[in-house]
């Protein structure tokens, strides 16, 4: 007799649930260049999304999910796991931060003017511009 899908999944959710450990040694023990294969596989990736694209499957499944599926995870699961994500990425929030840095000065030396003035449209138009280039690698 086949099962049931709720039976399938009990079961997935079960051994995976066990096979959390294997899954931290697989990641720690593993030869494969993640990143390089994935960047091997970038050509792949784009014909993937553009068919996806085709499909209109970004919508598709927004609109299968709806709001409601989002709220209920992110308040069930997300805001479970909120403080801790945060808490894991410090450090890479202030490396990436940290590259913007001297972008975020960019007005610095801009004479400042009165709320709404040209004088600090042309402050924001500077601290723009070097936080683009600093993201697009033209700094």
């Amino acid at each position: 007799m086949a099962k049931s899908a709720a039976e399938v999944a009990q079961k997935w959710a079960q051994r995976a649930a066990n096979a959390q450990p294997e899954y931290a040694s697989g990641v720690q023990t593993t030869t494969k260049d993640q990143a390089g294969r994935a960047i091997a596989s970038k050509e792949i990736y784009k014909q993937a999304l553009n068919e996806s694209f085709t499909r209109d499957a970004y919508a598709k499944g927004l609109q299968k999910a709806g709001t409601g599926k989002w709220k209920n995870k992110a308040a069930t699961v997300g805001a479970d796991r909120y403080a801790g994500g945060v808490s894991a990425g410090v450090s890479d929030y202030a490396t990436e931060s940290g590259r913007y840095d001297s972008a975020r000065k960019a007005a610095d030396a801009l004479p400042r003017g009165i709320k709404g003035s040209e004088t600090n449209f042309a402050r924001v138009k500077a601290v723009v511009t070097a936080l683009r280039a600093a993201k697009v690698g033209r700094a």
